[in-house]
């Protein structure tokens, strides 16, 4: 019922990220549209400040710009499917930039995450839950070009992707082109690396304490660098979805109108982190050696409840699940902008990006004078077309769409 872009490009992403469809893992839809806050914080490489750029924040209510494992356990509620995970995930929110009006936040769908601890097929890993405080990131927020590692299971496994008509995707590691619309969806994914070298996130160096596992025909911390055996995580694969239905008709195949909010338009620099929030014993049960969660790619409420509960599991109907909030959010961008918020021009590379520092790295209102006379309509709808609110869950079609997909969760499979 729950499928995916994941189950789609099975083959594609078996190579990329190391994942298949078997073994023991098990996998949840948060909940549907709006993240739980966009602000421009960063707890784990800008903890106590403002971050350079905006962030797409899920999960557990209690953001705070400085943070740990207690703060996550005051959230009131969580937009993870799963109760007792009030972790923090959050990513470079998405921006369209295609007819130079502005820029526009791009609707956000859902976010799928699985959680995998298995190798080679039904093999358990032996892995551990996360310690209290635990933060990492998968991916390089800098990166404008494919360096080789980013799209491999060696790194990230960075993928993007379009969902056309028929079940035809087009995959590419930075922003695809040679489409014009994404009728089921428009996708990234990556995975986070699970080897712990037992040392905490450094900001000066946010990758060094994690490393991929090797790929290779060893199993649980055998499969890790020998720098990084300390501990063995579950490996977090995250399907993060967009609905890109209001800008249909207004690009061209060949163009690439995307921009992330790190003043990334080529895609590379896609990145995500995660800050644990797992209310302790609940994950660790979950992948125990007997009786561990094995529902693999197809997860639903059913399964998700025999693995953790009745009454641990988030039901779409659920009044607080739908409302779940971290309260005033920063610089949202509720209308066009003339630029990204923060210190974020456009760098399209393929050099690495540079850090950009100074005074004045607010967001801006697009107030140009092209669009004075419609200033009105434009902050009502967040849409370069006033029929089409980008703000909006979706067009009609797209609704029509949605609705037919597993109770709005669309998919590429």
């Amino acid at each position: 019922m729950y499928a995916s872009l994941f189950a789609l490009t099975v083959g594609l992403a078996a190579t990329a990220s190391a994942f298949d469809c078997s073994g023991p893992y098990f996998n949840f839809y948060n909940r549907r549209g709006d993240a739980m806050s966009y602000q421009r914080l960063d707890p784990a490489l800008n903890p106590g400040t403002e971050s350079p750029h905006l962030h797409s924040f899920d999960g557990g209510n209690a953001l705070a710009a400085s943070m740990g494992f207690d703060t996550t356990q005051e959230s009131s509620c969580t937009t993870a499917r799963i109760k007792a995970d009030k972790s923090l995930y959050w990513r470079p929110t998405l921006y369209w930039n295609g007819n130079n009006t502005g820029f526009y936040r791009v609707p956000d769908k859902f976010l799928k995450i699985y959680y995998k601890f298995g190798d080679n097929g039904n093999v358990r890993a032996n892995v551990t839950e996360f310690p209290e405080g635990f933060r990492m990131i998968a991916g390089n927020a800098l990166l404008r070009h494919d360096d080789g590692v980013v799209g491999t299971y060696k790194g990230p496994g960075l993928q993007w992707s379009c969902k056309g008509k028929d079940y035809t995707h087009t995959d590419a590691t930075g922003f695809p082109t040679g489409f014009t619309s994404c009728p089921e969806g428009f996708a990234s994914q990556l995975t986070f690396p699970a080897c712990w070298n037992g040392k905490e996130l450094d900001p000066s160096a946010p990758t060094a304490h994690m490393a991929y596992p090797t790929g290779n025909s060893k199993f649980g911390l055998e499969a890790c660098p020998e720098s990084h055996r300390t501990a063995r995580f579950p490996s977090i694969f995250i399907e993060f979805w967009y609905d890109v239905s209001t800008f249909d008709g207004q690009y061209k195949a060949d163009s690439n109108p995307w921009v992330l909010s790190n003043g990334d338009p080529t895609g590379y620099g896609f990145h995500a982190d995660f800050l644990n929030g797992w209310e302790k014993g609940v994950l660790a049960k979950a992948i125990a050696p007997e009786g561990y969660c094995n529902c693999g790619c197809g997860c639903g409420n059913d399964q998700m409840k025999t693995c953790f509960g009745a009454n641990g599991v988030n039901d779409d109907s659920d009044a607080e699940f739908k409302s779940c909030s971290a309260g005033g959010a920063s610089n949202i961008a509720s209308t066009p902008l003339d630029k990204l918020p923060g210190c974020n021009p456009l760098q399209s590379g393929p050099a690495d990006a540079t850090v950009v520092k100074g005074a004045g790295c607010a967001a801006t209102p697009a107030v140009s004078e092209s669009k004075k006379a419609s200033s009105a309509a434009a902050s009502v709808t967040n849409s370069p077309n006033p029929e089409k609110p980008s703000s909006a869950p979706s067009s009609g079609k797209a609704t029509a769409v949605s609705s037919a997909k597993a109770d709005g969760y669309t998919s590429l499979s």
